[in-house]
This record gives C-alpha cells, sequence and structure tokens, in this order.
C-alpha cells in the first residue's frame, strides 16, 4: 500500500515538472465555461454556481497539492491539523481572487513564468511525500539518502533558476541556495565515499517469534524470568520511535537486565501474524506485553502507543513482578 501511494505521488509530482498534464477534456471544460457566463452576476446564487464550476474548471490544476494534503491529514490522524490545513488550503486558493477583485491587479504580480517556477516547486514539496512514505519501508539510512537527494535537487533547481535574476540582493540568496545544497549532499558524499559514521547506540537484543507456539516455548524456557514481548512493524512509525529513542536509553536497558526480551514483526500482517495479534487481543502498534515469572500476562502492564525513554523507564520500576 505505501509503495502504491508513492508511486502515485511521485506521478503527480512529474506532472507538476510538466511531464504529463492533467486536466478535464476540452469539450467538457468549453461546456463549463458557457454555463458561467451565463451565470447571473450580483446574486449570491450565481456567485456560488460559477465559484463551484470555476472549482472544476480548476481542479486538475490543484489535484496534487489537495492529494498530499489529504495523505498528510491521514497520517497525523488529528482532526483539529486536517481542518485547519485544509482551511488555510482553501484561504490559499481564495484570497488571490478575494484581493483581485477588491483591489484589482495591482496587489498581485502578472502571470508569466513565475508561475511555472511555482508549479515546479510544488513538485518538489509533493516528491517529499512518496520519501517520506518509502522511508518507513527502507529504513532510516536509506531514508536519509532520499531526503538528501530530493534537498540537492530542489536547491540545485532554485540555485539553477535564481541565476536568471538581476537583482543585486539575489546574489545573497544565490549563495544561500547554494550553501544548502552543499550541506544536503553530505549524507550522500558519506555514503558513496564510505565514510565511517558516528557509532550507533546499543539497541536491546530481542529473540524474534511469528506463531503462538513459539510464544508459548518461549515463556516456557524463560526459567521463572519476567517477559516482555514487543510488537513491531516496519511501517509502525512508533515502533521505529521506540527502537530510535527508548530501547537506545541506558536506564531502559539497565531495568530489563533480568527480563527476557521477546519480538514478533508482524510487517507482512499475513495469517500468522494475524493469529497472533487475536489470540494476544492485540489491536494496534505500537503494544508491548509483560509476563510474569510464572509465564502469565500482566494487562495492567501493557503499554500501546508510544512512550519516551524516561516515562518507559518508570513504567518498568512500577509494573508488578
Amino acid at each position: 500500500m505505501l509503495i502504491g501511494l508513492a508511486i502515485v505521488f511521485t506521478l503527480l509530482a512529474l506532472s507538476m515538472f510538466g511531464l504529463f498534464t492533467l486536466q478535464l477534456p476540452s469539450s467538457l471544460q468549453t461546456r463549463l465555461t458557457l454555463m458561467s457566463n451565463r451565470q447571473q452576476g450580483g446574486s449570491p446564487g450565481g456567485v456560488f454556481v460559477m465559484g463551484a464550476i470555476a472549482g472544476l474548471i480548476c481542479s486538475p490544476c490543484t489535484t496534487a497539492p489537495l492529494s498530499a494534503i489529504l495523505l498528510y491529514i491521514a497520517q497525523s490522524g488529528n482532526m483539529w491539523l486536517g481542518g485547519g490545513t485544509l482551511y488555510l488550503y482553501a484561504l490559499g486558493m481564495g484570497l488571490p481572487l478575494m484581493l483581485v477583485t477588491v483591489f484589482g491587479n495591482r496587489l498581485l504580480p502578472k502571470s508569466g513564468p513565475w508561475m511555472a517556477h511555482v508549479k515546479t516547486a510544488f513538485g518538489f514539496v509533493i516528491l517529499a511525500l512518496p520519501v517520506f512514505l518509502l522511508e518507513r519501508i527502507i529504513g532510516e539510512a536509506w531514508g536519509l539518502r532520499l531526503w538528501s537527494l530530493l534537498g540537492v535537487a530542489f536547491f540545485g533547481w532554485a540555485f539553477i533558476t535564481s541565476l536568471q535574476a538581476r537583482r543585486a540582493w539575489m546574489r545573497i540568496v544565490q549563495i544561500i541556495l547554494l550553501a544548502a545544497a552543499l550541506i544536503s549532499v553530505r549524507p550522500l558524499q558519506d555514503w558513496a565515499f564510505g565514510s565511517p559514521s558516528a557509532q550507533a547506540p546499543a539497541h536491546l537484543n530481542f529473540t524474534a517469534i511469528s506463531t503462538v507456539d513459539e510464544l508459548n516455548q518461549a515463556l516456557a524456557q524463560a526459567k521463572g524470568k519476567p517477559v516482555m514481548l514487543d510488537f513491531y512493524a516496519d511501517w509502525c512509525v512508533a515502533c521505529k520511535e521506540f527502537e530510535k529513542y527508548t530501547f537506545s536509553d541506558p536506564r531502559v536497558q539497565q531495568a530489563l537486565g533480568d527480563t527476557v526480551l521477546l519480538q514478533a514483526n508482524v510487517t507482512a500482517n499475513n495469517a500468522q501474524d494475524a493469529a497472533l495479534l487475536k489470540h494476544l487481543q492485540v489491536l494496534g502498534l505500537p503494544t508491548i506485553l509483560f509476563f510474569n515469572a510464572q509465564g502469565q500476562e500482566q494487562p495492567q502492564s501493557r503499554v500501546t502507543g508510544f512512550m519516551d525513554a524516561a516515562t518507559f523507564s518508570a513504567h518498568l520500576h512500577d509494573r508488578q513482578p
């Protein structure tokens, strides 16, 4: 699913770059224009109809940005953020028309090549979404390289485009863009030339399980020790945050020193994974289960959702033995 969405938004970005055009058939555009011209101006109903028709005519031009916004809202899961984002998007579409209506063309620049540059810039913004989605699948290291490649492409394009300007202050902008491109290329340089990277923090040593039988066997082999079972998936952002920020913390590692650590990777979400999730009544990720020395789960200690290192460490000390 994530790969499919990444392909869709890559195609939408390519349309912003001018590789192909998204638009209504010319015959339908002509009909809508004629209908708009026949509407009576000055009345609320006529203004509403003309606005609706204009939206249909212009909608292909805004499909890519709107799709990117909707995906961002879906990923965040925040209702207020979604409503505010769509409101600002609508305000950005309507405010220029209102300004032109009230003040004429004096406040806005005339149409010209700058509009094509704005369209291309939006193409780079939309390309950030495929990188954001693919980073969950390919891992943080390759995700950083894709971000680096996108940054080099954007700042390089902006620098080349700015060379057409003749104003003196644009020289400062060009220096900033060139410096940003050089900074963005660093991860690619380290990867290409094999520069030594910073030592990665130590992580917990999990034993992988994938079925209910393997879980029962691991609980039996725990030999009276408490057990922690972590459910993980490559597409789970919070799961990766647990690994990066929480499980790497020395306080957490010390608190789990006498605990048997198990991990179930349910990235594939196949029948085997579904059976394990159903058996343990896990509704979503991330979820961490704790079992006592007798192999019985402690429901009151179950963790759902991300916890930072300090909170998780306190939770480990508060759980019942």
